[in-house]
């Protein structure tokens, strides 16, 4: 299903829940994980440093940023640290890749197709090397590869709800959900908003329920009330049928779904 699982490290709650996750997946697949770390380069450069300076009251020297790049190197090398011990101890492969640039273009350069990508929501570090609220969007937009972005609430994923469409992407994502849902020992539950009855396609063993209404708000209102735990998607970029991925579907029910969201590419 995978070769390996990359996961976004910054510390933060919503970056631990990711790797949690990770753990738990790449255990069972019995796949590498992949930590990674990058110190954004932005937050390093003199010019930007000399303006939040003054903006926080505290005095710019030349060279400062030599300074905090030893710092933000020091604590990567910590959270990483604590990363292997703990995927180790929990009988996963595990390894690590730290760097600075673009957070975003650094996880990008890393991942293949046969991958996952693990990315928590939010960030609540403003200032943390990792700037992950917006590195998970761009992320998610532009992988070659699937990307699961988890929420800080963590739950055992037993129920899986796939958003079907009847498009191939569509069918790639109930694939992939009966592949996990078979090595989680969990069920597949397919929901199509629109006027078509698409019982007939999503098979045997799989839970078919058809609504009407706005895409967005019918499958985040059913997720609530059959409490699923994971959300699979499939992801268009381009196309005349209606974007789940760049079109409104998929960012609205990405940021106000309280559950696990994994984008079929």
């Amino acid at each position: 299903m995978f070769k390996r699982i990359l996961v976004g490290l910054d510390g933060s709650p919503t970056s631990w829940n990711a790797v949690e996750y990770a753990f738990i997946l790449g255990g069972k697949l019995d796949i590498p994980v992949v930590g990674i770390h990058v110190i954004d380069e932005r937050i390093l450069e003199e010019g930007f440093l000399e303006d939040i300076a003054g903006v926080l009251g505290f005095n710019y020297y030349a060279g400062i940023s030599a300074k905090l790049r030893d710092f933000f190197e020091e604590q990567a090398s910590l959270l990483l640290d604590e990363f292997l011990a703990l995927g180790r101890k929990r009988g996963v492969k595990v390894s690590s890749y730290q760097s600075t640039g673009k957070p975003y273009q650094m996880i990008l350069s890393q991942a293949d197709p046969e991958d996952l990508i693990l990315l928590g929501r939010k960030s609540h570090k403003p200032v943390s090397g990792f700037l992950l609220g917006s590195t998970t969007d761009i992320v998610a937009r532009r992988a070659v590869c699937p990307v699961m972005v988890v929420p800080e609430e963590r739950r055992e994923i037993r129920r899986l709800c796939v958003g079907y469409d009847g498009s191939p992407l569509a069918k790639k994502a109930l694939e992939m959900a009966r592949a996990l849902a078979e090595v989680l020992k969990g069920e597949v539950y397919a929901v199509h908003v629109g006027e078509r009855d698409l019982s007939g396609e999503v098979g045997a063993g799989v839970k078919y329920t058809n609504l009407v209404g706005i895409p967005e708000e019918k499958l985040i209102e059913y997720c609530k009330r059959e409490n699923m735990d994971l959300l699979l998607m499939g992801a268009f970029s381009k196309g005349r049928v209606k974007e789940f991925f760049l079109g409104s579907v998929t960012s609205f029910v990405m940021h106000h779904l309280s559950i696990p969201i994994l984008l079929v590419k």
